[in-house]
């Protein structure tokens, strides 16, 4: 009786082709991942298909999203101006002429070179840490913004002399003592109590590093480790990633979005004198 239900079943499947296609479609669509992962590739997928100007030299899929709960200081709004005035008003000369990323050095707004230098002039900043140094144009674009002295502490897990691309760096740059580059992981509580000095003492921290939504994650909970210090900023590169918004958003502390004169992925400012909040 079962095995005559079944071959009465698979006749009428067989007598039926958009039967047919609608059962391979379930039997398709449940082998498919519908997790965060998949569905930001779907996403970016698409969006190479949305605009009618393919004539763009990088794109990434983002989201919109309304800003309740977000939190703005008189400071950060004056400093945010300033900034991006004296941004709009320089020209930097720092690094390499001839690497791939030189072109980007004075791009305003679309790069953050410029709004960054400018935010740590405005700011008086006599000590930095960034972390994440790559080819270090970002490093000399911090380095040149010290209205006097500065130190910049810059952390990587590669050196910048052993990366696989030519950096801007050259050996004079560490000889005065401004700019020191220290190798290892941040994220891994061990290294960053090992460091915390630094990052107390620094007034800005800026943090371009690898988006894999891990690291940043791991370090917003670092960060809320370290002592309040007036005035101390941290500087979060591509917030409008898919992968940041959410960290992003979950910033209580008072934040301003700089993205329109900062870095066309995203640029934003959070005010940590009195601790990070998430």
């Amino acid at each position: 009786i079962i095995m005559k239900k079944k071959i009465a079943k698979l006749s009428k499947i067989i007598r039926n082709p958009f039967l047919v296609c609608r059962i391979l479609f379930k039997k398709i669509f449940a082998l498919i991942p519908f997790n965060r992962q998949y569905s930001r590739t779907i996403n970016e997928i698409l969006s190479k298909k949305l605009l009618r100007d393919s004539n763009i030299r990088d794109y990434r899929p983002s989201l919109i999203y309304s800003l309740e709960g977000s939190e703005l200081t008189d400071n950060l709004i004056f400093m945010a101006t300033d900034a991006i005035k004296r941004a709009s008003q320089i020209e930097l000369n720092c690094g390499k002429k001839n690497l791939s990323d030189s072109k980007f050095l004075n791009e305003f707004p679309g790069e953050h070179y410029r709004i960054l230098s400018s935010i740590v002039n405005i700011t008086n900043a006599t000590e930095v840490v960034e972390i994440g140094t790559y080819t270090g144009l970002g490093t000399l674009s911090i380095k040149e913004g010290f209205a006097n002295n500065g130190k910049i502490y810059t952390f990587d897990l590669i050196a910048w002399n052993k990366l696989n691309k030519e950096s801007h760096f050259v050996d004079g740059d560490f000889k005065d003592g401004s700019i020191k580059q220290i190798i290892g992981d941040l994220s891994e509580t061990n290294f960053f109590e090992k460091n915390i000095n630094i990052l107390n003492n620094a007034e800005i921290i800026f943090m371009d590093a690898p988006k894999d939504d891990n690291f940043e994650y791991e370090m917003m909970r670092q960060f809320q480790k370290l002592n309040n210090k007036e005035g101390k900023l941290l500087v979060l590169d591509d917030i409008k990633f898919i992968n940041m918004i959410d960290l992003w958003r979950s910033v209580k502390s008072p934040k301003i979005d700089l993205s329109s004169f900062g870095h066309w992925s995203g640029t934003g400012i959070i005010d940590i004198s009195k601790g990070l909040k998430i």
